[in-house]
């Protein structure tokens, strides 16, 4: 069950008009990838479910997609297996105070309204929990790694640190600070290295953009996680940890949930990504022929540069030390800890190199 605290008072908002909603409804014979595109798209974190006749058969939320890449389905997987064929619904529009109570006893933030024939007429959302979990002040700390040379970004970082290159005419740092604020988030730690001087004029105390900055100074390049031991004397607390080149549409407050409710000591978000391969790939027994199958892709989960550590396993770190995060979840992985993996299917781009500055310049990052 979900630790989110729900506020209502005067029933959820049916935040979605009749042409919204109806976006969201897609046929069962669809894929997970045909979902994740359908929830990129409609931002509504669930997809309403129907039969070649549109009746409604069940829902799709974000969690049911990141339980099933969990347990190893890919997205060309056809979305059978993580339907919720029994979801909790209400008959009509006018059921919106039945609607409040059901969002509240059963931790949920949709409701479909389904009539009599087993038609989708609407969608209730909580709409005033959105907007809550997004202002509501965290006392986590937000560590971003920004002491890089940037050597990818090259001519662009000759003269100027990485996390300065602009993007849609702001630092890229700056639009990470303000996405990340938009959850809630306030504290943040910048680490710094390359013409780190640059960046902490830029910044100062954070004020202008209306969050408190610290920093923690390299006196040499230390990884994606040895500066961290700087950090050592934080108690009981997590600590959300970011590349400053990643930029992605999570939700990062339910990062940082997953990761308590899991009891984790570590948690790395990672992205599920194709590896497509150009040639048939041809089964063999010995010597003879079996099977065959055409360009087939593989799945791996990669890295996405965003973390939740618990500060106690920032003991396992030494001083001065270069280590890079991956390596560090190692460790802990081989010291016995609960080390666990957030998987997401949401817009993420590594803005590392030229060609995804240039993609990003090209439109807007909300």
């Amino acid at each position: 069950m979900s630790n989110k605290t729900f506020k209502i008072s005067d029933g959820p908002s049916l935040s979605v008009t009749n042409k919204h909603w109806k976006k969201a409804v897609l046929i069962k014979n669809k894929s997970l990838d045909d979902v994740v595109k359908n929830l990129n798209s409609t931002g509504l974190k669930i997809a309403l479910i129907v039969d070649l006749k549109g009746k409604f058969v069940g829902t799709i939320t974000d969690g049911d997609i990141r339980r099933g890449l969990l347990k190893g389905f890919n997205l060309k997987d056809k979305i059978y297996s993580i339907i919720n064929y029994k979801p909790i619904f209400v008959a009509s529009l006018n059921d919106k105070k039945a609607a409040s109570a059901l969002m509240k006893d059963n931790y949920i933030e949709h409701i479909p309204v389904i009539n009599s024939i087993g038609k989708i007429t609407g969608l209730f959302i909580l709409s005033g929990f959105v907007a809550s979990t997004k202002k509501n002040k965290s006392n986590i700390k937000v560590v971003i790694m920004a002491g890089g040379y940037g050597k990818r970004l090259l001519p662009l970082t000759k003269n100027k640190p990485k996390p300065l290159i602009e993007i849609q005419g702001k630092p890229m740092l700056e639009q990470l600070i303000l996405r990340i604020k938009k959850f809630g988030f306030y504290e943040f730690i910048l680490s710094i290295n390359y013409l780190g001087e640059m960046i902490q004029k830029y910044f100062k105390s954070g004020k202008i953009l209306d969050v408190n900055i610290s920093y923690i100074k390299e006196n040499k390049p230390l990884g994606t996680a040895g500066s961290l031991h700087k950090l050592k004397n934080i108690k009981n607390q997590d600590i959300l940890v970011t590349n400053c080149d990643v930029f992605s549409d999570i939700d990062y407050t339910s990062v940082v949930e997953y990761h308590k409710s899991n009891f984790a000591d570590a948690t790395m978000v990672v992205r599920h990504y194709e590896i497509p391969n150009p040639f048939d790939v041809v089964e063999t027994v010995g010597k003879k022929f079996v099977s065959f199958e055409t360009k087939p892709s593989k799945y791996e989960n990669i890295n996405a540069g965003i973390y939740v550590l618990n500060a106690k396993v920032l003991k396992y770190l030494e001083k001065d030390k270069k280590i890079d995060m991956p390596f560090f979840f190692k460790k802990l992985s081989e010291k016995k800890l609960n080390v666990l993996v957030y998987p997401i299917f949401e817009n993420w781009e590594d803005l590392g190199n030229l060609n995804n500055i240039k993609n990003q310049n090209k439109k807007k990052f909300n």
